[in-house]
């Protein structure tokens, strides 16, 4: 297994300690390794969702609204 090592603060350290013991994680190693998994599936997701919208897009199966009418409708 490979090693990759990460400075963070001393109260995020201790948030990942108190948080991996509550979920019974068997060590906060073991919690970061799952967190970092679901974070990249979560990203691969959106990789594929981006390029499925970019290739409808690119199709002309897009329906496109302007970005005045979208600020308009926040406002």
């Amino acid at each position: 297994m490979a090693r990759i090592s990460v400075d963070v603060p001393d109260g995020l350290k201790d948030e990942i300690k108190e948080t991996a013991e509550r979920k019974n994680f068997k060590s906060p190693s073991e919690y970061i390794r799952q967190a970092l998994r679901e974070k990249l599936e979560e990203d691969s997701e959106l990789d594929q969702e981006l390029l499925l919208r970019a290739l409808k897009l690119k199709q002309g199966d897009v329906e496109t609204t302007s970005i005045d009418d979208i600020i308009e409708k926040y406002e």
